[in-house]
């Protein structure tokens, strides 16, 4: 009888459980849109709460820039300098490096006995160290660049990172078309460079027949030195071959000799040729592997510099002329 009041007793808890309703979720509460951010920060009975709270959630669905509007309009209600450090975060995301060194900079002015100031200078020496960023892009693509009169690898269009200062890029378009441009950029500022075939500059083109010539000695001379050298190496991986294959049979030979009559003579010339040929074999391997390399290497990068374009830049009076050889 205890069995079953305690099997009974527990199928009515069981019923019970299944009888209790289940309360639905909470639904999301939507965000705001632009038009309407902007109208629930411009009422009067918006608090500085009511707008970092918005802003904690445009945050956290990456619209950094109304993320950014709402914890400006709370500082400017509850003048708390923790928000200047949000917004620094918000402008960081938007890669507007000048910006978040401003806010926090600003924070530093506002709480001068900051208790994270030591991180805060830290984080704003990392951000000053930031490069800027050259968009230069053209109307055709695989144009070559001047950066500051030294060629770079990259074609156009190519994203340039530079240090803060003044930089001049010059594109060239096909050997005939050529567009200059000087500008100036600050730590993690990112100016867009645009080209166009009938661009204006002071950048002429023209053919430098001294510096072809001496380009084209220096050229042959390498390729000659080089030459020499897979020749050398690649005669001694023969001659190491032939001398090899020559010690080795006739340490065969002595073998056999030792054989039909072993005599302690034999078996040591017959070591030492064997050893020899082992020497002259190893020596052949390491010759033409040296020989190979040597050949490769050169060549790959004699291909390399096919596809680069060797420009160069000669100053010459106010102006600027630039050799192109392809």
């Amino acid at each position: 009888m205890r069995l079953v009041g305690l099997v009974l007793l527990l199928l009515g808890l069981w019923a019970q459980a299944s009888a209790q309703v289940v309360p639905e979720p909470a639904e999301s509460v939507s965000l705001p849109s632009e038009v309407e951010l902007a109208e629930f920060l411009a009422r009067p009975t918006t608090s500085a709460k009511d707008a970092y709270e918005v802003g904690v959630r445009l945050f956290e669905a990456k619209r950094y820039h109304d993320a950014e509007t709402a914890w400006l309009r709370a500082y400017s209600i509850g003048q708390d300098p923790t928000l200047l450090v949000a917004v620094a975060d918000t402008r960081q995301r938007r890669d507007d490096e000048p910006g978040a060194v401003a806010m926090l900079e600003q924070y530093l002015v506002k709480r001068p006995d900051a208790p994270d100031r030591t991180s805060i200078e830290a984080r704003i020496a990392t951000l000053l160290q930031s490069p800027a960023i050259l968009r230069v892009r053209s109307e055709q693509s695989g144009h070559a660049i001047l950066l500051d009169g030294s060629p770079v690898e990259q074609k156009t269009p190519a994203d340039l990172e530079v240090k803060p200062g003044t930089h001049t890029v010059v594109v060239v378009g096909e050997g005939k078309h050529v567009g200059e441009r000087t500008v100036q950029v600050g730590y993690g500022e990112v100016s867009e460079l645009g080209f166009t075939p009938n661009m204006t500059s002071d950048v002429t083109i023209e053919e430098s027949k001294e510096a072809m010539l001496q380009a084209q000695l220096a050229t042959e001379d390498e390729d000659t030195t080089i030459r020499r050298a897979v020749i050398a190496t690649g005669s001694i991986a023969a001659a190491s071959l032939v001398t090899g294959t020559v010690l080795g049979f006739m340490a065969l030979q002595d073998e056999q000799t030792y054989r039909d009559n072993p005599t302690v003579a034999t078996a040591d010339r017959g070591e030492r040729f064997a050893l020899f040929a082992d020497v002259a074999f190893g020596l052949a391997a390491l010759s033409a592997v040296t020989s190979f390399t040597l050949f490769m290497t050169h060549k790959n990068k004699r291909k390399r510099e096919r596809e680069l374009a060797d420009l160069r830049i000669e100053t010459r009076g106010a102006g600027v002329t630039a050799t192109l050889k392809f």
